[in-house]
């Protein structure tokens, strides 16, 4: 039997030498994963945001303008005794934007069923700003208690006027008692009795000193929606109004708060990882009368001032700049040339500025992949507004 002498010098080299080979390999493997890894969760996730905030705008956008019953009253001034709802123009949707920054998109809509119709008054009587009820209404059988409700005078010929917001606090059979002018026993009445919040008798809160009956509507708006949405980045230096301690690079929501001054309470993150928000308004100028987005004349993200301006909105383009979730590995120099420092990224209104350096960690904004996420929606509530006009006869 031969003796066991174990392993020589150059045998132990030898295997160490194939160990470190072997390591290397395992280590390349590893970071040739690592950075698939990174390059697909990050695009994924890119993909995932960007989808995210196209949807959910598109979805607030395909509902607003709902309850503005006539084309004849966008733009109207809003007034109320509600600091935060008053002196707004009654318009589906507007467009904030700002110089080399991201823009905001903010729309109006009612929640109310009863909003497809304006209600008519049955008999040509005035309305005076100290009167606590509406009397003889047509349709006011689909109105609530705490119903929001918008009043046209409808001045008519392309004029405009203020529009009063008040809160219904009772409605047909459910309103006892005797107001001013006095309840006429009937089942369609719309009561407006003061409260802290929305109605008072001073002049233009919400009421002017009278309303002539034969030409006012009204506008059922339920709770009313005024949603907002913006580009959150660290700093805020697209001015989210008094946003906050958000994720950098999100897009961020607000309804506007009833009984509240805005706050950083008032947002919530609707996605992640979207750095810049750029829109425009679609007009039709050519009259042909079809209002559909194959013939918009017109793109522009400058807010209309007149009448005719916002009857001749009919869709909203707009597109996100969305980067992915996780930065590339950097070179050993710790420079990256994941994307170019001239690249340039566009949409069909025009180009994206360039991104910033991505917060808290400072992270150079080229060691991140960038998608960009863009449509086009119909305002489908204008292209009811903008029908003829059957209950009205007033002169266009």
């Amino acid at each position: 039997m031969r003796p066991s002498y174990g392993f020589g010098l150059i045998e132990i080299m030898v295997a160490i030498v194939i160990s470190l080979l072997a390591s290397l390999a395992i280590y390349q493997t590893f970071n040739t994963s690592e950075g698939f890894r990174r390059s697909t969760l990050g695009n994924g996730n890119a993909q995932s945001s960007g989808g995210i905030a196209i949807m959910q705008i598109q979805k607030e956008l395909e509902r607003a303008g709902y309850g503005i019953g006539s084309n004849r009253a966008l733009n109207c001034n809003v007034v109320s005794k509600n600091p935060n709802y008053t002196n707004f123009p009654l318009v589906p949707v507007s467009i904030t934007s700002l110089a080399g920054g991201s823009d905001q998109i903010s729309m109006l809509y009612s929640t109310s069923p009863a909003a497809g119709m304006p209600a008519l008054f049955g008999d040509g009587t005035t309305h005076t700003n100290n009167d606590d009820q509406f009397v003889n209404i047509l349709l006011a059988s689909q109105y609530r208690a705490g119903d929001l409700v918008v009043v046209w005078p409808d001045p008519g010929k392309q004029a405009q006027t203020a529009c009063p917001l008040f809160q219904v606090t009772c409605a047909n059979a459910a309103c006892t008692g005797t107001g001013t002018p006095a309840s006429t026993g009937k089942d369609f009445l719309l009561r407006h009795t003061t409260n802290a919040l929305w109605n008072g008798t001073a002049l233009n809160q919400p009421f002017p000193a009278a309303l002539p009956m034969n030409t006012t509507r009204l506008f059922n708006f339920g709770t009313m929606v005024r949603r907002t949405y913006c580009v959150y980045l660290a700093g805020n230096p697209n001015q989210c109004s008094q946003a906050d301690n958000k994720t950098d690079g999100s897009l961020i929501s607000m309804d506007v708060p009833k009984d509240k001054a805005i706050d950083e309470s008032s947002w919530s993150i609707t996605t992640e990882n979207v750095i810049q928000l750029k829109a425009e308004y679609g007009f039709d100028t050519n009259t042909d009368g079809d209002n559909i987005p194959n013939n918009v004349s017109s793109w522009s993200n400058t807010t209309p001032t007149t009448l005719l301006g916002w009857q001749q909105l009919i869709a909203i383009r707009y597109g996100v700049l969305v980067r992915s979730n996780y930065p590339e590995k950097p070179k050993r120099d710790g420079s990256c040339s994941t994307t170019a420092s001239n690249a340039e990224f566009t949409w069909a209104g025009g180009s994206f500025s360039k991104p910033g350096n991505a917060q808290p960690s400072n992270t150079n904004w080229q060691c991140y992949r960038y998608t960009v996420h863009e449509t086009v929606v119909p305002l489908r509530n204008q292209k009811f507004a903008n029908q003829p006009n059957l209950i009205s006869t007033a002169a266009p």
